[in-house]
């Protein structure tokens, strides 16, 4: 081992003396991040293979088939079997049965497949779908609402409900319920379950609206939120920012805002505090959406995410928040889902008996349709969404889905089979646990650990690290090596002592951070002013506007100039050197654009009419001057004169524009000028005694 070693010490020198002692610290951060993700990869795999891991699959596709055309609604899973609920169209019958909108399926795995062959209703347990009272009152409810559709079906621990809406107001629904025993029998109790009907939170915090008391007056005023992040809708768009500076506009995020003179009261802005995350919705002054933005405090970046206006919850472990159509860590990674999340509401969560995974269920009461992210606490994603009009889990994990497949009624109806975590607690109580290291840990105790371990990991590699990522990521190690003591055995690799590492080395960055922060203002500087400079150069070219060939030298000298500036700001520390690259490009066309309108106008016989003047005039102070300092004026615009002259003789030699005998005969005429009197070197030669000669 000591010859890769010391290939590595040699490595680490050589990018010390190349990329400096933060580069240094960087790389050795994240060597460490890969050696602890290998360790908790390995570790993961040891625990699900002590307590059982299930991965999320299909395991069958199979057909339903009904009597009518209907769409399917949902399906609940009693009793052992499944019931399936519809939304039918009848035709010219006047009468809607039981049988038209409910519907018995067993669920039985066989060796080809799956059996969910329909159970006749009057094969069904008579105190389900075949009670005197719910026929009677399912009959009336058609009967006397003319709009009455199925809109849900839900299981919780003790009872069975059935949600008919019958109006267009959110509250027009009647709640068929049935009882629900110990052995999961199901007998019918009436038609007013409406109390029991009852959806958690949307979102499990509290929007906080700002006052004037958070107002912070100025040129460019804003609201201080926390004052960790400032928010405006003034000046024409939604800026975000993250200095509490009202002397300019400019922030980390905005975009346009429909009314651009509305003020600072004119608009609403509201927060929510989630871990590290500061959620914001802003409602613009004559705008009837609210806009939400999710600002991260460690990166400092803000992203435009509106579904979290919908529904927002917290993931486990203080880990992010999940929404319809996607997450956000708290490491600052988040994913959007492309698919429809209109009005989609939180209905449930669903935990894994091993604590690993939870099932987030969003549903649209208008259609039926179900949105399901199954989240793994360990990996810290959700790997893929499920699309479905109704789900049914059972006790060993398989997970019953109606396919999305269209809103067009139909006979036939496909179903997906899914084998899940999410296990009732009795079955996964069934699984041996062995008497080993891990066993004696406990699952839930080592899924925490190794998520923790992933977590900073993820802090570790972020591209975007701050000052606040590497202070969060010592204080985060710190508290994962107190909180799990069993993270230092030789059974799981002595893991303690690669965090310690890792510790030992953002603390060592944070050393050499703030010198980073000033080379990259410096570089930041640096760019800013090349562009200003050659910005305002390339203003001022305007070759087809020019009478005077002195205004295509000046142009052509000033260019030549600010490229070689720009190449030479390419040398400094961290400045973005694509920017340049694109600048120095933009500089180079410009050249070529005055150089070609340079040798067109040449071609013109009176184009160095103004230039043999200048020559002239320059000639003739030149003999009547006295004084010395009169002189050296006079030279030095002489040798400005015949630099440019040199530099228009070398772009008229080098380029082939316009007539080959007009073009020698304008080299023939700028030779000439160069050969002139008052610019050969012994006309441009001071007097004796003159300040430049005694320089």
């Amino acid at each position: 081992m000591a010859a890769p070693q010391a290939k590595d010490t040699e490595a680490l020198d050589e990018a010390a003396l190349e990329g400096g002692s933060y580069e240094v610290l960087r790389q050795r951060l994240l060597e460490q991040a890969r050696i602890l993700a290998e360790k908790a990869a390995r570790l993961n795999e040891r625990r699900q293979e002590s307590f059982g891991g299930v991965e999320l699959s299909i395991i069958g596709n199979e057909r339903i088939r009904t009597e009518n055309n209907c769409v399917p609604q949902d399906m609940v899973q009693v009793q052992g079997m499944l019931l399936f609920g519809y939304n039918v169209f009848v035709g010219l019958r006047k009468e809607t049965r039981v049988s038209d909108v409910f519907a018995l399926h067993r669920f039985e795995h066989e060796e080809e497949g799956f059996d969910l062959s329909a159970v006749p209703l009057e094969e069904a347990p008579a105190s389900l779908l075949r009670h005197e009272r719910f026929v009677r009152e399912f009959e009336e409810l058609y009967r006397y609402y003319s709009s009455t559709r199925l809109s849900l079906l839900r299981r919780t621990e003790s009872r069975l409900l059935a949600v008919f809406r019958v109006g267009a107001g959110e509250k027009d629904v009647r709640v068929f319920r049935w009882e629900l025993d110990g052995a999961g029998e199901a007998t019918y109790i009436d038609n007013r379950g409406e109390r029991e009907h009852v959806f958690p939170r949307s979102h499990d915090f509290e929007w906080i609206a700002t006052g004037r008391e958070d107002q912070v007056r100025g040129p460019h005023p804003h609201v201080s939120i926390l004052e960790e992040v400032f928010v405006e809708a003034v000046g024409g768009d939604l800026t975000v920012k993250v200095e509490n500076n009202t002397e300019d506009g400019q922030g980390i995020y905005a975009e346009p805002v429909d009314e651009p003179s509305q003020g600072l009261d004119d608009g609403q802005i509201e927060y929510a505090k989630v871990g590290s995350l500061i959620l914001i919705r802003v409602l613009p002054f004559r705008e009837s959406e609210w806009r939400h933005l999710v600002f991260n405090t460690r990166t400092k970046q803000v992203a435009r995410i509106d579904a979290i206006g919908q529904a927002c919850v917290s993931l486990p472990e203080d880990q992010g928040i999940i929404f319809p159509g996607g997450y956000y860590l708290q490491t600052g990674d988040y994913r959007l889902f492309d698919t429809d999340t209109s009005g989609l509401r939180f209905k449930r969560a669903i935990r894994s008996p091993n604590g690993e995974d939870v099932l987030y269920v969003f549903h649209r009461d208008s259609d039926g349709h179900f949105l399901l992210f199954p989240y793994n606490i360990v990996r810290q994603e959700v790997a893929s969404h499920i699309n479905c009009h109704g789900y049914s889990l059972f006790d060993d994990g398989k997970m019953v889905v109606f396919r999305a497949v269209s809103d067009e009624p139909t006979r036939v109806h496909p179903v997906q089979i899914w084998q899940t975590p999410f296990s009732s607690a009795e079955h996964a109580a069934g699984h041996a646990v062995d008497a080993s290291f891990l066993g004696r840990i406990g699952n839930s105790d080592l899924v925490r650990g190794v998520s923790d371990c992933f977590t900073i990991c993820r802090m570790a590699r972020s591209e975007e690290a701050g000052r606040e990522t590497y202070e969060d990521l010592v204080g985060q190690v710190q508290r994962v090596i107190d909180a799990y003591y069993w993270l230092s055995d030789s059974e799981v690799e002595d893991i303690a002592s690669n965090l310690a590492e890792l510790k030992a080395t953002s603390e060592l960055i944070l050393d050499e951070y703030e010198k980073v922060v000033a080379m990259r203002a410096r570089a930041k500087e640096a760019l800013f002013t090349a562009q200003e400079r050659a910005r305002a150069l390339l203003r001022e070219i305007r070759p087809d506007t020019w009478e005077r060939v002195d205004d295509f030298l000046k142009a052509m000298t000033g260019l030549r100039t600010e490229r070689g500036h720009v190449i030479t700001v390419k040398d400094v520390r961290y400045v973005d050197v694509a920017s340049l690259d694109s600048l120095e490009e933009e500089i180079a066309a410009a050249f070529d654009e005055v150089s070609e309108a340079a040798v067109s106008f040449l071609l013109n016989k009176d184009a160095f009419a103004s230039m043999r003047e200048d020559l002239d005039r320059l000639s003739s102070r030149i003999a009547e001057a006295r004084g010395s300092v009169e002189l050296t004026e006079l030279f030095e615009r002489l040798d400005e004169l015949a630099d440019c002259l040199t530099v228009l003789g070398e772009t008229v030699g080098g380029l082939e524009v316009g007539d080959p005998t007009a073009r020698t005969d304008s080299s023939r005429r700028l030779g000439g000028l160069l050969s002139s009197e008052p610019c050969s070197s012994n006309a441009r030669k001071p007097p004796p005694g003159s300040a430049r000669a005694r320089g």
